[in-house]
């Protein structure tokens, strides 16, 4: 009997390893797929996504190496047409996973630049439980309120049922 508990204690142990070491390779794999650029210039992706926003389309210009401007076109937007002539050498990085573009834009949060407001209304344009966690996380633990409030203003956008639920939980804590 003993015998068979150390067994199945080793074979708990020993998934848990694998478990371990599985997770982590599929954490390089995504850091290996993230988003980068190369020459200076405008970069275009689409996330796999349904309903409201899957037709949105994330577009940054690149300078030096660095991102120094977002802009988001989708079907909400005047510019969703004029999108193709506006950025005609944009270098599309065709579909991205909706994890892959939520951490490229999550770096930039706490840039209290126009790049940091936009990288949040980047983040509530993904259908994703993650994009609402990430925007309540914002709300509950950055420094400044400026940044807090935005987060809060793209919530309220997002369209997220998740979002609105968060929303109301706040405002009845006044």
């Amino acid at each position: 009997m003993r015998l068979a508990n150390r067994s199945s204690s080793l074979t708990a142990n020993l998934l848990l390893i694998i478990a371990l070491v599985a997770a982590s390779i599929f954490s390089e794999a995504r850091a290996a797929e993230a988003i980068s650029f190369g020459d200076d210039g405008w970069y275009t992706w689409q996330v796999a996504t349904t309903g409201e926003f899957a037709e949105e389309k994330f577009y940054v210009r690149v300078k030096s190496g660095e991102p120094k401007e977002i802009e988001i076109i989708g079907h909400w937007c005047r510019g969703w047409k004029r999108s193709v002539t506006r950025y005609p050498d944009a270098t599309d990085l065709g579909l991205v996973d909706t994890d892959v573009s939520l951490d490229w834009f999550e770096q930039y949060i706490g840039d209290r630049s126009d790049l940091g407001s936009d990288a949040l209304a980047a983040i509530s344009m993904h259908d994703s439980g993650r994009a609402v966690q990430i925007m309540i996380d914002v709300v509950e633990s950055d420094a400044h309120m400026d940044v807090r409030e935005e987060a809060v203003f793209w919530m309220a956008q997002s369209e997220s049922e998740a979002a609105f639920a968060y929303l109301d939980k706040l405002l009845m804590k006044r």
